[in-house]
């Protein structure tokens, strides 16, 4: 995957998704989300239990290289969807500029994690164009419908600590401590246990598709279903034990 623009990496239990053109501002070509399609693919197969995307030098990523069609690239290979896709808990590492198909991408993440020189950038409706990769979707249910259309409609750049404010990001760093904190948030994610972790994010994730009442007999459905497996009674067990569970997510 390397030399299609996506480094892929597993270390610490975490499956590490890296855009790697960063002389290009790792803006996608049609190789690179492929290969970034094929890794999100492999880290939901493998046994890595986090999957955390980040982008190679100062920027995250500023959307779509020259001469790719956003169109094509939806119906083809969308890096946005196959990482929405991913069942695990999933972290955008954001360490500069995120534009575009690139600011999009973070909002198919879980968590976001940001520097102070970090920026989200959507498409700009003063240019004639509206977002493509879900961002009209997925940032109102992250921010309100009223702050996503003030975004979208009249400003569309978005600083990192006004990101904070809105819950865009989940808490700005310094970038001395960057790798520190999110070496901290897999260790931390990858203590709980991973089939409750799932279920929260598909419960989480259905919420705004569900009326309230089908929501709660969604949760009532999960929750249910946890209590008949392994991973719960050595939760159970563990804390009558006064120790660390040892989850093995069946």
């Amino acid at each position: 995957m390397g030399t299609r623009g996506i480094e892929y990496e597993v270390r610490d239990g975490a499956a590490y998704v890296i855009l790697d053109r960063p002389a290009a501002g790792n803006r996608f070509t049609h190789e690179m989300a492929a290969a970034f399609v094929e890794a999100c693919e492999t880290a939901e197969d493998g046994d890595a239990g986090v999957v955390v995307v980040r982008g190679r030098g100062s920027t995250f990523c500023r959307g779509l290289a020259p001469g790719v069609d956003a169109r094509e690239l939806r119906k083809r290979r969308n890096p946005v969807e196959a990482l929405a896709a991913v069942t695990k808990p999933v972290l955008a590492v954001v360490a500069g500029p995120a534009a575009g198909a690139g600011a999009e991408l973070t909002l198919a993440a879980d968590l976001r994690l940001a520097t102070p020189r970090a920026v989200f950038r959507f498409s700009d409706v003063s240019a004639g164009r509206i977002p493509c990769f879900g961002a009209t979707q997925r940032l109102p249910r992250i921010i309100g419908r009223t702050r996503a259309l003030e975004i979208l409609l009249l400003r569309a750049a978005v600083g990192a600590r006004e990101a904070e404010r809105l819950g865009l990001v989940s808490s700005v760093v310094a970038p001395s401590r960057l790798d520190h904190a999110v070496s901290r948030l897999v260790e931390t994610l990858r203590g709980q246990g991973p089939l409750a972790v799932t279920l929260a994010k598909e419960a989480v994730g259905r919420a705004g598709d569900l009326p309230l009442g089908d929501g709660l007999r969604l949760e009532e459905d999960l929750y249910v279903l946890l209590q008949t497996t392994t991973d719960r009674r050595e939760g159970v067990r563990s804390f009558l034990e006064k120790r660390r569970p040892r989850f093995r997510g069946r």
